[in-house]
C-alpha cells in the first residue's frame, strides 16, 4: 500500500508549511495550546448573487497532516500564525470547518470572526 501521507503531504510540507499554535478553545478547553506546522493558503474569492452582483470574500486555508496531532482541532478551535517571517504573523483565526482529505490531512478553512 502507498502512504500518501509520507510520499506526499510530509515532504510538501517540510517544504511549503509555517509554525503555528493551535488552541482547542472548542475541541478541549483544557488541553494546553500545540505548535504545529501547516500549509497556510489565502486568496480572493467572488461571488455572483442573484441579482448579479458580485459579493468578494477573502478565503483562508491551512492543510494539515493529522498525524502531527495527538487531538485534531476542529471547528470553532483556534489558529495562531506563530511563523515570525510570514506575512501573516501573529494572526489568530478560528476553524469554521474542517474537512479531511481521505489520505491522512486535513484542510482547515479559518476565519477572521468568532464563532458565535
Amino acid at each position: 500500500m502507498i502512504d500518501f501521507d509520507a510520499i506526499v503531504l510530509n515532504p510538501c510540507e517540510n517544504i511549503f508549511s509555517i509554525a503555528c499554535k493551535f488552541i482547542y478553545a472548542a475541541t478541549k478547553p483544557e488541553a494546553p495550546p500545540f505548535v504545529a506546522r501547516g500549509v497556510y493558503s489565502s486568496g480572493p474569492i467572488d461571488v455572483v448573487m442573484q441579482d448579479e452582483t458580485i459579493f468578494s470574500d477573502q478565503q483562508t486555508s491551512l492543510g494539515i497532516r493529522l498525524r502531527d496531532f495527538v487531538i485534531p482541532p476542529d471547528r470553532g478551535d483556534v489558529v495562531e500564525i506563530i511563523e515570525p517571517t510570514h506575512p501573516a504573523y501573529g494572526m489568530r483565526y478560528w476553524i469554521g470547518d474542517s474537512d479531511l482529505d481521505g489520505q491522512g490531512g486535513a484542510m482547515l478553512m479559518l476565519r477572521t470572526k468568532e464563532p458565535q
